[in-house]
């Protein structure tokens, strides 16, 4: 659902920078249903010739930069993030992981 939401508001996306942001989009929301509390709520922003991607929830935002052990299998979703935008973040009281990434 937040897939087809997010390349929804990308109809001239080439390929690959659509499914850059759709992969982006699917390593956010599954942290913040995995990690975080609450309820989750996705906004998706072009701006300045880049997707906007926030993910927000109710948890706390120190869980978010977990870094996966040699070995581990689970724990990459944040570096494919920060592999794939120009920049990221967290912010806030409660989770609020943001992704930026360019449209073209």
């Amino acid at each position: 659902m937040a897939r087809r939401f997010v390349g929804e508001q990308l109809p001239k996306a080439d390929s690959e920078r659509r499914e850059n942001a759709l992969l982006v989009t699917s390593e956010l929301v599954t942290n913040a249903y995995r990690h975080g509390s609450g309820t989750i709520e996705l906004r998706v922003k072009p701006s300045d010739g880049h997707l906007l991607i926030d993910v927000l929830d109710q948890g706390n935002p120190a869980d978010v930069a977990m870094r996966p052990g040699t070995g581990e299998l689970g724990g990459w979703g944040l570096r494919i993030v920060d592999e794939l935008s120009t920049e990221w973040g967290v912010q806030g009281r409660h989770t609020h992981v943001w992704a930026k990434l360019p449209l073209s």
